[in-house]
């Protein structure tokens, strides 16, 4: 497993349960975890855009989903948490 930081999140409209971020690197993408509304199945995703670990780990510790949900894309990275 890659070394991350993740955060479980609070209950959300958008059924995101965590987010994570590597460490150690100069830039990361944020990864999110949820669950479908409808099937209840997993979904993974991660932004678009990378971000310098430090903004990443930021958001990440403060579970600030909402400022990246809007970039994000399906994830073949999964099964982190």
């Amino acid at each position: 497993m890659k070394n991350m930081k993740i955060k479980k999140l609070t209950e959300n409209t958008r059924n995101i349960l965590y987010m994570a971020c590597l460490v150690g690197v100069e830039r990361t993408v944020i990864y999110l975890h949820g669950v479908s509304k409808t099937t209840g199945e997993n979904q993974w995703y991660e932004t678009k855009i990378d971000y310098a670990e430090s903004t990443a780990k930021k958001y990440v510790g403060h579970g600030q989903y909402k400022l990246v949900v809007r970039h994000i894309t399906k994830s073949s990275f999964t099964d982190w948490v």
